[in-house]
């Protein structure tokens, strides 16, 4: 592309000259309001005004974690309806540095930020994934311990499957959730991961939020955090 544009902008200049340039000019000005940027801003600015809120917003969280992720890191992103504006919030910086949803199968989030890690050792690796998704493949944590892997798991708890419910309500009207809750007893990741390994924590407070991520992105080693958030539809 590079060296077709160094072609390309002469035989531009040659046949419209100024005339070219100011449309070409006026066209990116008008789209200044409307672009990647300036809808992230706005995006930004809105989400902000949910840092109080008690569950955890969980599109707040995702900003957070985009916020504290170092520019290099890798993300694994399996959030679901927690990641619903990560590619809003998450500017792409290589081929590389994004991986998310193809199909539609659950459960892939865990083993896959494990492979990309193991591919990829100079980088830290951040796994954003939902509590109904871990449960998938969970013991994929015990990968990244033995393998002492740069990966951090963020575990977005709501309390079962939320998208499940949402495409039940949405497909059917129906609000009759069986099996769909993480419920007598609850699941207790934090458990769970240190039986196979990993530091983790678990963070119910945004006060806390901040601090907690930025600790985890800091240091090396194997690392789940799990976030309890707001599980209403």
């Amino acid at each position: 592309m590079k060296e077709t544009l160094r072609s390309l902008i002469p035989a531009l200049k040659s046949a419209g000259g100024a005339a070219l340039k100011a449309r070409a000019s006026n066209g990116v000005a008008e789209l200044s309001t409307r672009n990647w940027t300036a809808r992230r801003a706005r995006l930004v600015d809105e989400i902000s005004r949910r840092s109080d809120h008690m569950p955890i917003d969980p599109d707040w969280l995702a900003l957070q974690v985009v916020q504290a992720m170092p520019d290099h890191a890798i993300l694994v992103d399996e959030g679901l309806t927690s990641s619903r504006q990560m590619t809003a919030l998450r500017p792409y910086r290589d081929r590389y540095d994004y991986h998310a949803l193809a199909s539609g199968g659950i459960g892939w989030g865990l083993p896959a930020s494990v492979g990309v890690s193991l591919a990829n050792p100079e980088r830290p690796v951040v796994c954003y994934s939902g509590d109904g998704s871990a449960m998938y493949s969970i013991q994929a944590l015990w990968t990244a311990a033995h393998h002492k892997l740069p990966l951090t798991v963020v575990i977005v708890n709501n309390g079962g499957y939320r998208i499940i419910k949402q495409r039940l309500l949405a497909f059917h009207g129906d609000d009759h959730f069986v099996g769909m809750d993480f419920a007598d007893p609850p699941v207790d990741f934090v458990g769970l991961a240190k039986s196979l390994g990993l530091e983790a924590i678990r963070v119910t407070q945004a006060k806390d939020v901040t601090a907690v991520l930025a600790s985890a992105f800091g240091r090396p080693g194997a690392k789940l955090i799990e976030v309890v958030v707001d599980g209403s539809l």
